[in-house]
Formats: C-alpha cells, sequence, structure tokens
C-alpha cells in the first residue's frame, strides 16, 4: 500500500475548472482548488474566509451605478446613479441639507423683486417667463445681485446653493460681505445643477450672478436648498444604466461622462458635501467640413441671432451643434461704455488700396476714443500698439496704411480717464482678408432657420458657401467613450477618437499647430457598435466589438500627434458593451460573447499590447451568467470584482508577476447588482450594491484587518456595528428584519450558525451589556474549499485512477478560530477537528495566530477521486496557508 505525503505550499491557484483537474503538467494546479467558495487567495500564498459587507445606507432607487470617484482628502465618496437623479454617499452617509430658513428672493426668478441689476454700460440682468437672463457684451458685464438675510438659529448651520442653469455660462459668488466670495469661491457653471455647500456666519450674505460673455445666459432657478437628501438631474434613464452606457473619466474633480445618446457630461466637486452636473461643451471643435453646396449666413456678428441657410439642411437635433464660417472681409463693431477698454481688431495687408479700411464713431457720448496699430509679432498675433487718431466726437473716414506688404493690426479703445458718459458705437470696415466665427444651434426654428449664439465674433453678415460643423449632437450622435492619456482628454465616437488640445480638456481649436494641434483620427475598425471603452495604458487602447485596437506612435516615448497615429488590432476577442478597468499597464476588459474576462497586457517584445483569456483554467466560472460590472482594488491585494447577471460575484486575485490569477465564488444571502472601488487608507473600499429582503443597499466590504478575531470581527453580511452602552439589551438592524443572524461581542461569537438569532420587530435583544462593548450584528456565510484530484504522486507515478484515501490531514493556519472549521472528503461528510494541541484541550473560541499541530484523521473512504473538502463558517476567522495530506493508494 504505497503512501506518499503530498504538501500543498501554497493555497491561492484559485478555482479550476473540471477539464483542467488533471493537468498534471502545470505546478500550479497542486496549488488551486475544484472549489473557492467565499474564500480569497491572497497573492502571499493563503486563502481566507472573505471579509464581511458592512451595511451603509438604502440605495433603493431601482437600476443603479456606483462611480469610483478617487479622492485623496480623507472621505470615501461614491457619486450614485439612478433613473435621471444622482445622489453622493460620503463617509457612508448620503449626502442631506439640514433645515434652514434662509431664502433666496425670488429665486425662481417669476420676479426681479429682491434682485439688483448690476451690470455694466450697455449689459442687463433681466427676468423673463421664469429665468433670469444676463446678456452680456463683448465690454460689459451683466450682474445680478442679492443681499441675503440668515437668521441667528442658521448661522453655523452648512447650507446650500442649489443653481440650476439653463443656458450657460454663468459665473457666481457668495460673499460674507458685498463682492467677496469668501463663501462660495467665484465658479463658472455651465448648463445643468449644482448644488454647492456653504456655511454662513453672519446676518447678511452677499450673492451674485453674472456673465462677462457677450451673449445671454439664461438662470432656471438659483434657491437654498430645501431639506433631505441632495438629488441631482441627470439625463441617464434605467434602460441606460442596466445597459451600461456610461463611461467615465476621472481628472481632479470632474468626472467626464460619455454615454453615446446624451452630450457629455461632466460631474463636479467643488467640495466634500458641494456636487452637480452640467454639459460637457467646447466652444471651438472639433470640425467637420462641409461639402459647399449650401450657404449660410448669420443676421449678426456678436450676440444672439439667427443663422440662415441657402436651402434646407438644419434639423431639430442639430441644437448644440456648433458651425464656423469663413468669411471674406473683415467688420467690427464695438461699443464703449467704460474705461479702460479694448475692441476686438482687423488684420490688414497686401499693397496699394488693398490696404484701405473705412472707420466710424457714432452715438450719443462724451469723452476720447483711440485708434490703435500693432505689427505683427511674427506668431499671427498684435504686437506692442501705437495711437493712430483719437476722437471727441463722431465722425468717419478712410484710413490707407501706407506700408505695403506688413501684416497691422487695428483696434479702436478708450484708455484709461478717456470716458466720460454715454454709449462710444465704433466700427471698422475691411474688405480685405478673411476671417473665421463660430456660432452654436441654442434653437431650431426650421429646416432653412437656427437660433445660434455666437463663440467666436464673425466678421461678416454675408453668405457664405465655405463652412465647417461640429460631428457632436443629436443629429450626429455623441460620443461613447472617454479617456485622459498623455495628457489629452480623449473621445471616442463611431470609428473616430477626438483628442484635445493637450492640458486644455475643453479646447479642439484646429489653429493650434505642431504636436500640440488636436486629433480627430480614425481607428479604422472592422465594428459596427464603434468605440466602446477606451483605456490609456502604455499605449491608448480602443475596444469595439470586433477587435482591441493598439494605438502607437512611433515608439512608447514619442506622444500620439494629429500626425503621428498608427492603430493597430493588437486583439480580435471582441467586447461586450461594458466598461474596462485598468490595473498598472494591464487592462481588463469582458469579452463580446459577455461571460469571458481577458486582460491586454505588453506582449514579450514590449513594444506592443496582446490579449490573454483570464479563463482558461475555469471557462465555466461563471456559470453561463453575464458580467453586468467590475472593479478593480489594489490593496492589500489587486482583486477585481465581477458582478454577474445572476446575482452572484466573482474575484480575481490578479499579480501575473507573482504568477497569481486565482478565481473565487462570492455568495450573500441576497443579490449583488453593482460594484465600485475607490483608493483607501491601508485598503482599499469596495462598495456592493447588494439587494436583501426586496430591498437594495449600498455595502462595503470590510477590511481584513477588522476579520481576525478580536473584540471588532467583522465576518457577516449586512451587519451593522454598535458600541454597547451600559444596560443595553436592544440593538436595531431593521434592514435584516426577520433574518437569521450572526452576533459577536468583544472578541466572542454569542450566536454563531448552529444557533442563530432571529430579527424580530428590527431588532435584536441580548443580554444587558455593562458598556463600551463592541457589537457586530449581521448574516451568516460559509466559505468552501475543494481540492483538486489528488494526483501529485504514487509508487508508479501518478495516483490518477488508484483508488486512493486521505488517511491524515496538516493544516498550516494563522489567525483562525478551527470552531467554524470542519473537513471531510466531500460537503457531505464533514466533521469538526477534535484534536488537542501539546495535549492540552483547544477551548471554545480560541484564537489561534498560528497553528501547526499534528496531523489528524481525515477518512477511511477508498476512492479514485478521493478529495479532501473544507468548510469555514463566518462569524469565525479562518486563514489557511499551506496543507499536508497524507495519501495512501492501491497500487
Amino acid at each position: 500500500m504505497p503512501r506518499v505525503s503530498a504538501p500543498v505550499y501554497s493555497l491561492n491557484g484559485g478555482e479550476v475548472g473540471d477539464e483542467a483537474l488533471s493537468r498534471l503538467d502545470l505546478e500550479r494546479l497542486q496549488f488551486a482548488g475544484s472549489l473557492y467558495q467565499n474564500l480569497l487567495p491572497r497573492v502571499i500564498g493563503s486563502m481566507t474566509l472573505r471579509p464581511g459587507l458592512e451595511y451603509i445606507t438604502e440605495i433603493d432607487f431601482g437600476d443603479v451605478q456606483l462611480l469610483e470617484y478617487n479622492y485623496s482628502g480623507g472621505s470615501s465618496l461614491i457619486p450614485i446613479l439612478s433613473n435621471q437623479e444622482m445622489r453622493v454617499v460620503k463617509d457612508d452617509t448620503l449626502v442631506t441639507r439640514v433645515s434652514v430658513s434662509t431664502t433666496v428672493q425670488n429665486g425662481d426668478f417669476n420676479s426681479f423683486v429682491g434682485w439688483t441689476d448690476a451690470s455694466t454700460g450697455s449689459a442687463s440682468a433681466t427676468v423673463g417667463t421664469g429665468d433670469l437672463r444676463l446678456l452680456g457684451t463683448t465690454q460689459d458685464r451683466a450682474s445680478a445681485k442679492q443681499t441675503i438675510s440668515v437668521a441667528g438659529g442658521d448661522q453655523n448651520k452648512e447650507h446650500a446653493l442649489r443653481v440650476d442653469v439653463q443656458r450657460g455660462p454663468v459665473k457666481i459668488r457668495l460673499g460674507s460681505t458685498s463682492g467677496t466670495d469668501d463663501l462660495i469661491q467665484e465658479a463658472v457653471i455651465d448648463d445643468g445643477v449644482q448644488s454647492i455647500a456653504f456655511t454662513p456666519t453672519t446676518s447678511n450674505i452677499y450673492l451674485e450672478l453674472f456673465n462677462d460673455e457677450p451673449r445671454q445666459s439664461l438662470v432656471e432657478s438659483c434657491q437654498i436648498e430645501a431639506a433631505g437628501v441632495m438629488v441631482i438631474p441627470t439625463p441617464w434613464a434605467t434602460a441606460d444604466l442596466s445597459g451600461n452606457i456610461v463611461r467615465y473619466k476621472q481628472n481632479k474633480d470632474v468626472l467626464y461622462v460619455a454615454s453615446g445618446i446624451y452630450q457629455q457630461r461632466e460631474i463636479h466637486r467643488r467640495g466634500d458635501t458641494s456636487w452637480g452636473l452640467q454639459r460637457y461643451k467646447v466652444d471651438d471643435g472639433p470640425f467637420v467640413s462641409s461639402d459647399g453646396i449650401i450657404s449660410l449666413a448669420p443676421t449678426v456678428l456678436t450676440g444672439s441671432g439667427t443663422l440662415t441657410a441657402s436651402r434646407s439642411c438644419f434639423d431639430s437635433g442639430m441644437v448644440g451643434r456648433l458651425f464656423r464660417l469663413f468669411q471674406s472681409g473683415q467688420r467690427v463693431d464695438e461699443n464703449f461704455s467704460s474705461a479702460p477698454a479694448e475692441g476686438d481688431t482687423v488684420r490688414v495687408s497686401g499693397v496699394g488700396a488693398a490696404r484701405r479700411f473705412t472707420w466710424t464713431v457714432s452715438g450719443t457720448w462724451s469723452g476720447t476714443v483711440t485708434l490703435q496699430v500693432a505689427n505683427d509679432d511674427g506668431s499671427g498675433s498684435p504686437g506692442a500698439w501705437t495711437d493712430v487718431l483719437s476722437r471727441t466726437a463722431n465722425g468717419t473716414s478712410t484710413y490707407a496704411d501706407p506700408d505695403d506688404n506688413v501684416i497691422k493690426f487695428f483696434r479702436f479703445v478708450v484708455k484709461s480717464g478717456d470716458y466720460t458718459s454715454g454709449l462710444i458705437e465704433t466700427r471698422l470696415d475691411y474688405e480685405g482678408g478673411s476671417q473665421s466665427g463660430i456660432a452654436r444651434v441654442i434653437g431650431y426654428t426650421s429646416g432653412t432657420s437656427v437660433s445660434i449664439e455666437v463663440l467666436s465674433r464673425f466678421y461678416s453678415l454675408s453668405a457664405t458657401f465655405e463652412w465647417d460643423y461640429s460631428p457632436w449632437s443629436d443629429y450626429d450622435g455623441w460620443p461613447a467613450s472617454v479617456d485622459v492619456f498623455g495628457g489629452r482628454l480623449y473621445w471616442g465616437q463611431s470609428d473616430m477618437v477626438y483628442g484635445s488640445v493637450p492640458d486644455a480638456f475643453k479646447s479642439f481649436d484646429d489653429e493650434v499647430e505642431g504636436a500640440s494641434a488636436p486629433i480627430a483620427r480614425s481607428i479604422n475598425a472592422s465594428s459596427q457598435r464603434g468605440i466602446l471603452w477606451m483605456l490609456g495604458l502604455q499605449r491608448l487602447i480602443a475596444g469595439t466589438d470586433a477587435s482591441e485596437v493598439s494605438i502607437k506612435a512611433s515608439s512608447f516615448d514619442e506622444p500620439l500627434t494629429a500626425d503621428s497615429w498608427f492603430p493597430v488590432d493588437a486583439s480580435t476577442r471582441g467586447c461586450a458593451n461594458i466598461r474596462a478597468v485598468k490595473a498598472d499597464k494591464d487592462g481588463i476588459f469582458v469579452q463580446a460573447s459577455g461571460t469571458g474576462a481577458f486582460r491586454m497586457s505588453p506582449d514579450q517584445s514590449g513594444f506592443d499590447y496582446s490579449s490573454a483569456d483570464l479563463m482558461a483554467m475555469h471557462e465555466e466560472i461563471c456559470d453561463g451568467s453575464e458580467i453586468i460590472d467590475l472593479a478593480v482594488q489594489r490593496r492589500p491585494d489587486t482583486t477585481i470584482w465581477f458582478i454577474l447577471a445572476n446575482g452572484e460575484a466573482r474575484a480575481l486575485t490578479y499579480e501575473p508577476a507573482e504568477n497569481v490569477i486565482g478565481w473565487s465564488r462570492i455568495v450573500t444571502d441576497g443579490l449583488f447588482k453593482r460594484v465600485a472601488a475607490v483608493r483607501g487608507a491601508g485598503q482599499d473600499s469596495v462598495y456592493f450594491a447588494v439587494v436583501r429582503n426586496g430591498a437594495q443597499r449600498l455595502e462595503r466590504l470590510a477590511k481584513l484587518t477588522e476579520c481576525r478575531g478580536g473584540a471588532t470581527n467583522c465576518l457577516a453580511d449586512g451587519f451593522k456595528r454598535f458600541t454597547a452602552t451600559a444596560g443595553q439589551t436592544t440593538f436595531s438592524v431593521p434592514h435584516l428584519n426577520g433574518k437569521q443572524v450572526t452576533v459577536w461581542v468583544n472578541g466572542v461569537a454569542v450566536r454563531d450558525q448552529s444557533n442563530l438569532y432571529t430579527v424580530a420587530s428590527n431588532q435584536v435583544v441580548l443580554s444587558a451589556m455593562t458598556g463600551g462593548e463592541k457589537v457586530i450584528i449581521g448574516l451568516p456565510y460559509t466559505g468552501k474549499w475543494q481540492s483538486t484530484k489528488l494526483a501529485y504522486g504514487a509508487a508508479n507515478g501518478s495516483a490518477l485512477f488508484h483508488k486512493k484515501r486521505v488517511s491524515q490531514l496538516g493544516l498550516g493556519l494563522t489567525k483562525t478560530m478551527l470552531d467554524g472549521l470542519r473537513v471531510g472528503n466531500s460537503f457531505t461528510n464533514l466533521k469538526r477537528l477534535t484534536m488537542t494541541k501539546g495535549d492540552k484541550p483547544i477551548p471554545a473560541g480560541y484564537l489561534f495566530d498560528d497553528f501547526d499541530a499534528d496531523m489528524m484523521s481525515v477518512s477511511s473512504d477508498w476512492d479514485t477521486d478521493s478529495r479532501i473538502c473544507l468548510e469555514a463558517s463566518a462569524p469565525y476567522p479562518f486563514t489557511a496557508s499551506s496543507l499536508v495530506m497524507d495519501v495512501k493508494t492501491n497500487g
């Protein structure tokens, strides 16, 4: 009867499939198992009972998406999207507003009463049909101010100002004295809703809304938030969230969001309790050239007006689209009502009569206006300015510049001290040269007419056949993916990738030249659905339903530019419509089937990327269920969490450099719906949306250091923690009402899985406490491990196909209580270990820091497929670092 001692020095191989159980040629299979359930493989080599899940708050809002906001300020911040709404969890509590009596008079703008028009010059602040209209000019600010009273009882309480901007940009500031911004620092707000927290300390505070742009901004409302949970409106409905169309990328305090069917958004954090969402709006591109068949003509040079087409070409879905018109001749109208003030320029070139232009000064005014000239400084911009002439009265004349073939710029200015009163109206009219202006469509009238706001001054009112348009609108479609890479913000739309000017995430100005020019290039993918995600690894990777495209420059060290752009298929797995995640140089994505997980990593040459199947050793680890969410936890181990459509989760311990890619099954008394991982001190915080008792809750994975026994031991699901008071007997856990729970008090399992408490009337009743005890109450769960086929050795080589039995088993354990451990040759034949250590009985509830007792008897049954099964029950801690089996064979 041959006998072999089979040591397993590591238990982090993870679960492998049935087809891999006999792979004796793979050393890692000795460290794997045929089942890992609620047992996490550790990179260091052990396996441990997974931490429990702590109840955080109710999030029963239907389908949700948890966004990851990484923040080094100490708080845990989780924005939560639900049906057209966003809430934020800060430090495990939904951001909530308290009740205050402070109000903004006519904050809904049904009247201007309570507001003061503090506009300068010809700018104005008025109230229209339920909105504040701030009409700025090229020289003047539109401003509305209000002094707000704060009752003594509301001082030193946190308030929040809710600002709903219909059309921005709008600037806001709030101060303790007029003109200051010590309460809300001056901020620019675009189309959307912002809820900005502040704490007043005085009886009066001073609010200003203003617009410095030469166009009209509209504010829908500006009010003090009512008491209750902060809710920000969003465009993403339930179907969008369940369809996984939302992609996002954080840069500093902004999450840039793409979804394909809605205009891009920005989620702003202006403070831990100050959040908002607004449209991502770009004023200078990107642009696509028109076919030159239809002419367009504006009705205004600046401000708001109409764009008219020579024949039908507009559509209602083009609202938000940019148009850039190239125009012959240059006309600049500039009005002055303050000093100092500078007008826009005309650019003069050529020879002789081609250098003539007309200037005009008109209006009712008093003061001095000056015409100035500057030479081109060599970069296409004006150099130093000198005076040409000054006027103190109206007039018009033609000016002929004498310097042939010299590029010059001319403008009107009113110098400091030169303005007295009135409105100085000026015009420069030059027939030569050409310029371009940009407008955004803000309203649809007909196929030949749309309303516009001018973003960059037009220089002529004449029709032109030369014009461009932006490819982003409801009519053209919106980007579906986003990432930040190499200092640029990238948007993926269909087959195209658009990269911003470096370090200017809202600029696509194609007049920027060289390596800093914006990028608008195709990836040439054979895809019907276009770019589903992008990841900035060592290369920019774009995932489509047909392939994974690596976008190269000529080398890793060379930045991507519009001219250095070479996309190639690094992999042809194809992607599901779900975000990909990043772990150092590797990208993790879900394959087009929805049930496969792959990694993109640098290939052996180190010059490009290739894909590898993370489920190669276990094709059915998801049991055929689709992956609907994933997240990466980096500490204490790199663990990739996958949420399945069947409500279960999978964890992948991932450290390729250590040859550790270990799968485990994660199950709970409930259904997993979503996951998010954010950076944290000591251990990343992993949050789950879990449905229990018919309601959805936010729960957080406990820290491993809290699951090692001791006074605080968080090995329970949906648990709540308490610090008992003297004489306390009842503990409220309404989210677990009717459930059977375990209870842990100061290092002892008061009730374990063999004798559970039932939560009745939303509470658990315990014996009276003396005070100060640490109490953990939550749902029980069990960890299960089953070995692979025991084929490690026999007299004739392999023990495969030989009848065998494991007569004895030795376990190397750390931070373990044996009370919850069962061992056997099957899960239907388990027994508690009855052993002694040092010839002394092991007392109940004893925590072993280190355990390596003599080998113990396991089974006397013979079988060709004899196995070892371990079962570890919460709330007792369990970590196994190694095991040794005494395997006997018949042959």
